[in-house]
């Protein structure tokens, strides 16, 4: 494979940032310049864990990239063809044409990093993966509407699903995360492209007021839409850009927003109740951060029209925060932590019963299906037409196929992870995330196997059509949230910002 890398001199710096900025007519309050940003330290990882589960990710990972830098570069999107061109041409500015590359980028930005990525086994030299890497991610930065007029993105808020800068923040996360992690391989201007693009996602969310599927009065204001997974991933980039950028002048803005947003995705009703209206969560009451409600009190959520267990493994986006904040080597906002438990509890724990709906979906008239046969949890501890015990019982149905194990794991391995104010995230459970990570993990695994480039899926098992790139990003970060508690480096805080 050739790969050609042109590394940019620095000459533009941080005035052509601030005048592109101003002729795309983009808000910048306070535009940062370059040294703002605080790379990741380089003793970050000192021990490199060797257990069971570690080891187990650390290989879906290392997978998937060999998958990344083989099938996905050179046949499915054939960047191969740009190597003589500095940047890649995406040739869109939609989801499946930014998503995808961005996701990637920050998976093999990680593998490299710390020690996942196999030059053996994919036959890609590291010096290669990581001009591939560097690529994507500039890429996505350079092609972002602040760096590029007509580009990706847009400097309003957030509208409905399929808008221009609907989802927009969370692939600049994944390329800012990428290049975050790749900051030494960066050039300035590089730095510059990945800082505005940054600043000008975490911008958009200053004057934000968050989204909520049922106001203060549980009156449903989107049918069959929770806006839980939207505020999740919306509030990834202000997770980001308070992580890279602590010296900026619109930190506290921007923290301020972050807490009201993970607070916003994982509300229920109950959480503005008589007893926990009064709790202070990072320096504000809860009946003061929130005006709705994103889920229902026992941590289940309506999305697609049906109570949806893949739109509930969404706190696990939330956490990409804790994963920020760590790898900046600053404590967790509990804000970020506090609405897990219960949506993971419901997950492992909570068992339906087949035939009508339950009574507390009757407030939303787009939900009409009822309860399948058999009944039971979600994690069923039934081995369908297998022998890995990892069926997921889906009690009204799912439509993006029943192959998907990666959202799960994710929760499974922050659960056993990332510790919270007041214990684990998977306290209480008879078993918890490390023996459902375990048993999903070889799942994925086993699915990996079947192929020789390591992608993941199989016709008709997952209908999303960035289905590969999503799992080598969700590898990353429980590879990341693994290296993090081996060594130490989460702690949490209630104070307020």
């Amino acid at each position: 494979m050739k790969l050609t890398i042109r590394r940019r001199a620095s000459s533009i710096a941080v005035v052509l940032s601030a005048s592109l900025a101003m002729g795309l007519g983009v808000a910048s309050p306070a535009f940062a310049v370059d040294n703002q940003v605080v790379p990741i330290a380089s003793n970050l990882i000192t021990t490199n864990p060797t257990d069971a589960l570690t080891l187990q990710v650390k290989q879906i990972l290392a997978n998937s990239t060999r998958f990344a830098v083989t099938t996905w570069w050179n046949t499915t999107k054939d960047f191969d063809s740009q190597a003589a061109n500095p940047y890649l041409s995406f040739g869109g500015t939609d989801e499946l044409s930014i998503r995808g590359p961005a996701a990637e980028a920050m998976a093999l930005a990680t593998a490299l990093r710390f020690g996942a990525y196999d030059p053996v086994a994919t036959g890609v030299t590291t010096a290669d993966a990581t001009a591939i890497t560097v690529k994507l991610a500039t890429s996505v930065a350079k092609s972002h509407f602040s760096n590029t007029s007509g580009g990706w993105g847009t400097s309003s808020a957030p509208t409905s699903w399929g808008g221009n800068g609907w989802q927009s923040s969370l692939w600049a996360n994944a390329a800012g995360t990428a290049a975050w992690l790749m900051w030494d391989s960066l050039s300035t201007t590089d730095r510059t492209y990945v800082r505005t693009m940054i600043e000008a996602e975490a911008n958009r969310y200053l004057t934000f007021t968050p989204y909520y599927y049922r106001n203060l009065a549980g009156t449903v204001l989107i049918p069959g839409d929770t806006k839980a997974e939207e505020m999740a991933w919306d509030g990834n980039i202000l997770q980001l850009a308070t992580a890279m950028m602590p010296n900026h002048a619109n930190y506290s803005a921007w923290m301020n927003k972050r807490l009201q947003m993970s607070l916003a995705a994982v509300s229920r009703p109950a959480d503005v109740d008589a007893t926990n209206g009064p709790k202070v969560i990072n320096g504000k009451r809860l009946d003061v951060w929130l005006t709705g409600s994103n889920a229902f009190d026992d941590g289940t959520v309506v999305n697609h029209g049906i109570v949806h267990p893949e739109y509930q493994t969404f706190p696990a986006i939330i956490l990409y925060g804790a994963v920020d904040q760590a790898l900046a080597g600053r404590p967790v906002p509990y804000a970020d932590l506090r609405g897990f438990p219960a949506f993971y509890n419901s997950i492992v724990s909570q068992t339906w019963t087949a035939g009508p709906k339950p009574a507390q979906y009757n407030v939303d008239s787009s939900v009409t299906h009822g309860i399948n046969a058999p009944g039971g949890k979600v994690y069923a501890g039934t081995a369908t037409g297998a022998t890995d015990i990892t069926d997921i019982y889906y009690p009204m149905g799912n439509d993006w196929g029943n192959g998907n194990r990666v959202n799960f794991l994710q929760m499974d391995v922050f659960a056993a992870s990332i510790p919270s104010l007041y214990g684990a995230l998977d306290a209480g459970l008879p078993q918890g995330g490390a023996y459902w990570a375990s048993v999903h993990a070889q799942k994925i695994l086993n699915q990996q196997a079947r192929f020789a480039d390591g992608h993941t899926y199989a016709a008709g098992e997952n209908s999303y059509l960035g289905r590969e790139e999503m799992v080598g990003q969700i590898a990353a970060y429980t590879y990341l949230a693994r290296l993090l508690n081996a060594n130490s480096r989460f702690s949490v805080t209630n104070a307020g910002y």
